[in-house]
């Protein structure tokens, strides 16, 4: 027997074998894991002519985006709020689009109108016509902050009141209370309203059913706005500049951006699904600014 051919052809079998062996997650090592980061890309900034800008809204019948402006002071009734309109490239396309409000906040649309925050007051505005058709007032003190609307209602938050309202037919009404530590963001979905706080720090969600506020993750900053993407995840932004990607499956949060050095606020924010575009108002800074979301 020629021992020299069969060791070639036993070493030809080992590495045969070895070549088709697959790897298994303990062969692979720590730096080739692939680790779940995700991430914001700048795309654009407007003008700085968004004056105390705190709001965005994209209207997908229109292609346009709203803006509210504040113009200096939020909680003050001085009659020189407006909202504006910008397109998805970044341009002022109507500074003006809507004046007369004092300290415009959240806003939402249901069947062509858009709904306002206004401070102690919902404005109700007729897209089409570019008018007001109506208002809800709120007694007291609410500090009317986010909109959302869900299964045709429109719901507000009260920062002042802790409180929810909700707007049906030409009535506005209380749907939940508690001690949330200023509550703000919120966003309706099927299984209730999630919901960010801006004193307590905290994200939630409300369940309709048994009128029960759960608080799912803690330490989001001064919670402003809410968004959802399509992997069912949250961004949740933090008015000081901080915004945060938030885990739906066991409620962890990532710091996606953190603007809060260079004074840069990070307010209520929105998201354009088509283009995964997250667009974020910068209050002080008086601009919008649009990031590729990348997860």
């Amino acid at each position: 027997m020629n021992y020299k051919y069969v060791t070639v052809f036993c070493l030809g079998i080992f590495i045969l074998v070895s070549c088709g062996k697959k790897k298994t997650l303990a062969d692979v090592k720590p730096e080739e894991k692939t680790v779940f980061r995700p991430s914001l890309e700048l795309l654009w900034k407007t003008d700085t002519l968004l004056t105390t800008c705190e709001s965005v809204l994209y209207n997908p019948d229109e292609d346009i985006i709203y803006v509210s402006n504040v113009n200096n002071s939020p909680w003050e009734k001085d009659g020189n709020g407006f909202i504006s309109t910008i397109n998805t490239k970044g341009e002022i396309t109507n500074l003006k689009w809507m004046e007369d409000l004092s300290g415009p906040k959240g806003m939402g649309i249901l069947s062509g109108k858009l709904y306002v925050n206004d401070i102690d007051r919902v404005v109700e505005i007729d897209i089409e016509k570019q008018k007001v058709t109506q208002e809800f007032l709120v007694e007291g003190k609410p500090q009317l902050n986010d909109i959302t609307v869900g299964n045709g209602v429109v719901y507000t938050s009260g920062s002042g009141s802790n409180t929810i309202y909700k707007i049906v037919g030409n009535e506005i009404n209380e749907v939940a209370k508690d001690t949330l530590g200023r509550l703000n963001g919120l966003l309706h979905q099927k299984e209730g309203i999630y919901y960010a706080t801006s004193a307590s720090h905290n994200f939630g969600l409300y369940n309709e059913d048994n009128k029960v506020f759960k608080t799912l993750v803690t330490g989001i900053g001064h919670g402003d706005g809410i968004v959802r993407l399509d992997n069912g995840d949250f961004i949740v932004s933090s008015w000081q500049g901080h915004i945060f990607y938030i885990n739906s499956e066991n409620w962890t949060k990532t710091l996606l951006l953190d603007t809060s050095s260079d004074s840069i606020n990070a307010a209520d924010i929105d998201y354009i699904p088509v283009i995964k575009t997250l667009l974020v108002p910068t209050f002080f800074d008086n601009r919008v600014v649009a990031y590729k979301v990348n997860y």
